[in-house]
C-alpha cells in the first residue's frame, strides 16, 4: 500500500542519513589516526541496515557522494525546494475546502489561484530569481508565475495528503445542492 512504502522510503532515508554521518565522523578519524581502514563502509551499511531494518540496497558510491565536496550529509530532497513553498500551505487548504464543496481546482484555476496567492510576496521574488537564473522560458514568458509544471509537481508533493473520487456522482442541476436539508 502507499502507507507502506511511503514508511519504507522514510525508514531508507533515515538509514542513509545516519550511515553519512556516521562515515563523516569515522573518515574523520581515518584521517587522524590510522590509514587503510579496507571495507569499513562496506560493514557500517550492513549493520545500520539490519539496525534499521531496511532490505533495499544502499550503494557505497551514494554515501561516498555525499562527501566529496562539502555536500549536506542529510539533504532533505534530492532536488531545489518549491519556490513557492511558503504559499503551499494554505493553497493546500484552499484546495481541500474547494473540495469539500464539490467544487475541485482544475489546472488552469489552479495556476490563476497560485499566481495571485503569490502576487506581492517574497515567494514571487524569489521565484522570479529562479526562473531568470535557469533561464527559463520563452519570450512571452511572464517571469515570477508559475506554470503547468509547478501544479503537477504540487500533486506528487502531495499526492499523499490529496485525495481524488473518480467517478463520483454530482446533482447535475445546481437547485438541488442548496437545499435546505443540506445546509443543516
Amino acid at each position: 500500500s502507499d502507507a507502506k512504502m511511503r514508511e519504507d522510503d522514510l525508514k531508507y532515508k533515515d538509514c542513509v542519513n545516519s550511515i553519512a554521518t556516521n562515515y563523516a565522523d569515522l573518515q574523520g578519524l581515518q584521517d587522524k589516526q590510522i590509514s587503510g581502514w579496507g571495507g569499513v563502509l562496506e560493514k557500517l551499511i550492513e549493520c545500520k541496515k539490519k539496525e534499521c531494518g531496511v532490505s533495499a540496497d544502499i550503494l557505497p558510491s551514494t554515501i561516498r557522494g555525499r562527501l566529496r565536496n562539502r555536500r549536506s550529509l542529510t539533504p532533505e530532497s534530492r532536488g531545489v525546494k518549491s519556490h513557492v513553498e511558503a504559499a503551499e500551505e494554505a493553497f493546500f487548504q484552499i484546495c481541500i475546502q474547494m473540495g469539500k464543496i464539490y467544487q475541485p481546482l482544475n489546472v488552469t484555476e489552479a495556476i490563476t489561484l497560485m499566481n495571485d496567492m503569490i502576487r506581492d510576496t517574497p515567494c514571487k521574488d524569489t521565484l522570479m530569481d529562479f526562473q531568470e537564473s535557469r533561464k527559463l522560458g520563452s519570450a512571452s514568458f511572464e517571469y515570477g508565475s508559475v506554470t503547468t509544471v509547478w501544479w503537477y509537481g504540487f500533486k506528487q508533493r502531495n499526492c499523499h495528503r490529496l485525495v481524488r473520487k473518480r467517478g463520483e456522482k454530482f446533482s447535475s442541476n445546481r437547485a438541488d445542492w442548496t437545499k435546505m436539508k443540506n445546509v443543516r
